[in-house]
């Protein structure tokens, strides 16, 4: 008589694949989603207590390119901390001539930077902010984009790009903020940094537009909040687009704030809108790299701000064209009395 062996069901390996399934697809749902990503961004300084400004008359918002502004940490034998210092101390003499109530700034490192170039100012800026981009592929973003602001933000986000589809993906991102000025009116403010004109040409014409395509949506969906008619905006920083020059004649990337915005520096003679002087080669310069002036560093705002439908309205924008030099394309910050490429440019909205 034969012994038969019976079979164990196969539990074990059953609940092991369970396990597997369920682990894999926890991991797949915490993967990020393609989309645009938008956080809120703690203040790198900030007073405990937000006063609300009522009795504002006027307000000045400025942006101001530091051309590679970082902390002299880790940056290459040739980013010194005395370079770092007197480019610092340099932009914060433009600064201080400009004074803006509301100052944006491309090409920031960090927190660390700002806190720096603030307490070169006779008067600090009480509000601080930079953000925290990430590049495509996962790494930290070098130039980020930073504010000071003498007027309490109610509430200051950053626009990351990153997580965007492959195709025509922007470069950075968008640092948002939101005043309220009294009487139900709102400003907001977006600082922005498009991409650079190295590389394909249609290929970043796609990155700038589709950047712009995405802050206006924001812009649009924060004005409806609030009453639109009370809800003001600003967009402004480096585009690397002047329309007004024969370069940039047929380039689109401005065109998604054709419809709702003014360009407040197209049809200015280039004597008053240049923000981006030429900078000859010199002696030990490169010739290759010897550009006509243009301005890059431009200035929107939404068409109540100019059509006498708002509390506020825009005064033409103005440069302090101060800061580069121009002798010397090759000269770094914090050399040679240059502190950047780009100049300073202010708008003055009154009441």
């Amino acid at each position: 008589m034969t012994k038969k062996t019976s079979s164990t069901h196969p539990t074990r390996a059953i609940y092991a694949a369970l396990l597997v399934a369920v682990a894999l697809l926890l991991w797949f749902l915490a993967q990020p989603k393609p989309g645009l990503r938008i956080t809120t961004l703690k203040p790198v300084l900030a007073p405990g207590t937000h006063e609300h400004h009522r009795t504002l008359r006027s307000i000045r918002v400025a942006t101001y390119n530091l051309e590679h502004f970082t902390d002299a940490r880790n940056d290459g034998p040739e980013r010194t901390p005395e370079l770092y210092i007197a480019q610092a101390e340099g932009a914060a003499e433009i600064i201080q001539e400009a004074d803006p109530d509301v100052l944006l700034l491309q090409e920031i490192e960090n927190g660390r930077t700002l806190e720096f170039l603030n307490a070169q100012f006779d008067t600090p800026y009480p509000y601080v902010y930079v953000t925290h981009l990430l590049r495509s592929s996962g790494d930290k973003e070098k130039l980020n984009l930073g504010m000071l602001s003498r007027l309490p933000p109610s509430d200051v986000r950053q626009l990351g790009f990153y997580q965007l589809d492959r195709a025509g993906r922007p470069s950075r991102g968008s640092l948002a903020a939101e005043f309220r000025l009294g009487n139900d009116s709102r400003l907001l403010v977006y600082g922005v940094h498009l991409k650079s004109n190295y590389g394909e040409a249609p290929r970043n014409r796609a990155k700038r537009a589709r950047a712009l395509c995405q802050i206006a949506d924001d812009a649009v969906a924060r004005q409806y909040r609030n009453d639109p008619d009370l809800t003001s905006v600003v967009i402004l920083g480096d585009t690397n687009v002047d329309p007004d020059t024969p370069a940039f004649a047929d380039d689109p990337s401005l065109q998604p704030l054709g419809g709702g915005y003014v360009d407040l520096w197209r049809g200015r003679p280039i004597e008053e809108r240049t923000t981006i002087p030429t900078r000859e080669a010199g002696e030990t310069g490169d010739p290759m790299m010897v550009f006509p002036p243009s301005a890059f560093d431009r200035v929107f705002v939404s068409r109540n701000l100019t059509a006498g439908k708002s509390q506020w309205q825009a005064q033409p924008p103005q440069t302090i064209q101060k800061g580069v030099n121009t002798s010397n394309n090759l000269a770094q910050p914090g050399t040679d009395g240059h502190v950047t490429d780009h100049h300073l440019v202010f708008v003055d909205l009154k009441r």
